[in-house]
């Protein structure tokens, strides 16, 4: 028999990138010191608009980390099953019932570290298909959560404890390479519409209509083909072709060129599972003022830091008024960039995160 490990880490890596893919990769590829880990990835999904959906290979996949879990549990005997549950959506809670009913009662304890908000008040509403699901996310040893929230999976799951942890990562800086002194404003993130994107075009609509000339650069892959048209009837119906700009997405140092490219980061997002945005740490981490919506998670993110102004949400007159403010007062908007960065190195490295996860994962183990 091979030697024993502490720790069976479970879920989703890039692709597609999203946030909880990021923070699982470096969770995958940390080396744990005093900690013996075993890895198993998930991929379900290739891209984004696959996220959610059913598929006869998501089936086959699901078979196969079943019986990859059982050979890890037969030759390696981890005590901890590290695990991400579901969003709030159907097919993954099913996924999830499947697998946590196959494979749970192999291990002493169990880690589950939700990152989507929304789940408990969505099985609520749910019949049988939420009552299965919440008994198979019952009792975990520790439920690990973004931030505190009034639908705590940890709570209204009944985990023997309940830590928060904020997502933490490590940021590229790279130099500015555009000469343009048109104000720039970005979005990061799926083109879905409950990240804002119709908002956004809205948004760009009041201030060509107030005479400003600010760029909106948007990055992100399309959540569908059909809202894509929708969108992009938009843009010819208001003549916004000179205001916004839709890249496609952007990984590795051209994302990172694209947050150094901006002057502030923009982010109207009402989305149902928002919970705590990656790409607002990002957008701190690389210094740039951050406007964005008094929505889930994002509050407690964004804290006392005066880089980031929240607005309602669906409230592009707001929104407008705001982006013409900080283009038109370069001070105020040097001292939220300063602002942004600090309130990053204070609480979001990735060092920070990853030393928070393993004193969870060590004082798991030695309640064990």
């Amino acid at each position: 028999m091979k030697d024993k490990v502490d720790i069976l880490l479970v879920g989703q890596t890039p692709p597609p990138y999203h946030g909880q893919a990021v923070v699982t990769q470096m969770l995958f590829e940390h080396d744990w010191d005093q900690l013996t880990v075993e890895r198993l990835r998930m991929s379900y999904s290739d891209s984004l608009d696959d996220v959610g959906r059913a598929g006869l290979h998501k089936i086959i996949h699901l078979v196969q980390l079943v019986w990859k879990t059982w050979l890890i549990v037969f030759h390696k005997r981890p005590q901890i099953l590290y695990y991400l549950p579901a969003s709030a959506n159907k097919n993954p809670v099913i996924r999830d019932i499947i697998y946590l009913s196959a494979v749970r009662w192999l291990f002493p304890q169990t880690v589950f570290h939700y990152h989507a908000g929304g789940l408990p008040s969505y099985l609520d509403s749910c019949g049988l298909l939420g009552r299965l699901a919440k008994w198979c996310y019952r009792h975990s040893d520790v439920s690990i959560e973004l931030c505190p929230t009034d639908d705590s999976p940890g709570e209204k799951f009944h985990a023997k404890s309940k830590v928060i942890i904020p997502n933490g990562l490590e940021v590229a800086r790279v130099h500015r390479d555009r000469c343009s002194e048109k104000f720039r404003a970005l979005f990061i993130g799926g083109l879905h519409p409950g990240k804002g994107i119709l908002e956004l075009i809205e948004t760009a609509k009041l201030v060509k209509g107030k005479g400003e000339d600010i760029e909106f650069r948007v990055v992100g892959p399309w959540s569908d083909f059909e809202f894509k048209k929708h969108v992009e009837g938009l843009i010819d119906s208001y003549g916004l072709q000179d205001y916004v700009f839709f890249v496609g997405s952007r990984d590795g140092d051209d994302k990172w060129l694209e947050y150094a490219n901006a002057d502030c980061f923009f982010f109207p997002s009402h989305y149902e599972a928002e919970n705590f945005p990656l790409v607002l740490i990002e957008a701190m981490g690389c210094g740039l003022p951050v406007i964005s919506t008094n929505w889930r998670g994002i509050p407690i993110l964004v804290g006392d830091c005066t880089g980031a102004e929240l607005y309602d949400v669906k409230s592009p007159d707001q929104y407008a008024q705001a982006l013409i403010t900080v283009a038109h007062d370069r001070a105020k908007l040097g001292q939220m960039g300063a602002s942004s960065e600090e309130y990053y190195q204070q609480k979001y490295t990735r060092d920070k995160f990853i030393a928070r996860m393993a004193k969870v994962f060590k004082k798991t183990l030695l309640r064990g």
